[in-house]
């Protein structure tokens, strides 16, 4: 039950992130059925026949093979491909700033998390055929209903996106405060959230709050 429900949390973070900004519909066609098909048998496969084991320590966090693999499967269906590498310090590098959300006293509330999941809710009773469709095939791949889904699985990680959000905002508007120049556009928002996360990343590795734990496991 709990590497299923791990299963649920992984599917959960692709269902929000596509929703919340709107390319869920770019999944609608006629190959993500057999696509997810696939990602369900090998989710499977991860959560039975493999034995568990902490593959880094993140904070008093950590992250385990079966959460990588199946993080993993999942990647497969968004439109950017990562190498494990890279996926492993993905997964690092959310992990430590959901946790300086939580030091620096902005982290979303649960509660939070349920108003945001139900206004994606009705977002998406709004959208056209395909797009509820598409939605629907991910929800079948990992074997929850569309209330298991909205009631137990998208509220935390409403919660977690809120969360980043709110990080994210208190990052940005203390670098503006220190520029002369206040302004920043996107661009120069995404650069600077990937070189701050980055920085996080290599200063946590120095310090210890994140150590390796698997022996073919390298993050230098």
């Amino acid at each position: 039950m709990k590497k299923n429900k791990k299963m649920m949390v992984v599917l959960g973070i692709v269902l929000t992130g596509a929703l919340t900004v709107g390319v869920i519909s770019s999944f609608a066609n006629d190959s993500l059925t057999s696509q997810l098909n696939k990602i369900k048998v090998n989710t499977e496969i991860n959560n039975q026949g493999e034995e568990e084991e902490v593959l880094v320590k993140v904070g008093s966090n950590k992250i385990t093979n079966i959460e990588f693999l199946n993080y993993k499967e999942y990647n497969s269906v968004s439109p950017s491909k990562l190498t494990d590498s890279e996926i492993l310090e993905h997964m690092i590098k959310e992990e430590l700033f959901l946790q300086l959300a939580e030091k620096e006293g902005v982290s979303a509330t649960l509660e939070e998390g349920r108003q945001e999941a139900q206004k994606n809710r009705e977002i998406l009773r709004d959208q056209p055929k395909d797009v509820q469709d598409t939605h629907k095939k991910f929800m079948d791949a990992s074997g929850v209903t569309e209330e298991e889904h909205w009631e137990k699985i998208a509220p935390p990680m409403y919660q977690d996106m809120l969360s980043k959000q709110n990080i994210a905002d208190k990052i940005l508007k203390g670098e503006a405060s220190s520029q002369k120049d206040t302004s920043v556009d996107d661009k120069d928002v995404v650069l600077n959230l990937k070189e701050f996360k980055q920085q996080l990343f290599e200063k946590s590795l120095s310090d210890g709050t994140v150590k390796v734990v698997a022996n073919n496991i390298s993050l230098d």
